[in-house]
């Protein structure tokens, strides 16, 4: 997956940094810091956990991250998010629950 983000996003946004002499080595830094964090230990503890916790719990937990990341894009990064998009984040959340729920009672 993060193969794949890493093409496209060069096809859209190409790293023409890298070559004119505007890369820095704290780029570096940061980098390897946010594709620690970001990219390589969440799945790996995911991946871990999931047998643990069950995969419904899995599933709720996974889906859990969209509001969070929605959330911290509005306090922290000052951007804009639209009523239709926490539309959204409820729409998947309310699906995830309501499967789950339907799994429990079906029991």
């Amino acid at each position: 997956m993060v193969t794949g983000s890493c093409i496209l996003i060069f096809t859209l946004f190409p790293p023409n940094y890298l070559f004119n002499g505007q890369f820095d080595a704290n780029f570096l830094h940061f980098g390897l810091i946010l594709s620690l964090f970001g990219t390589v230990i969440p799945p790996l503890l995911f991946a871990y956990g999931l047998p643990k916790t069950g995969f419904s719990l899995g599933g709720i937990l996974s889906s859990a991250e969209l509001p969070v990341a929605t959330c911290m894009s509005y306090f922290i990064l000052h951007e804009s998010v639209s009523l239709v998009q926490w539309i959204g984040v409820l729409l998947i959340l309310g699906t995830v629950i309501w499967l789950n729920a339907a799994k429990s009672s079906a029991h």
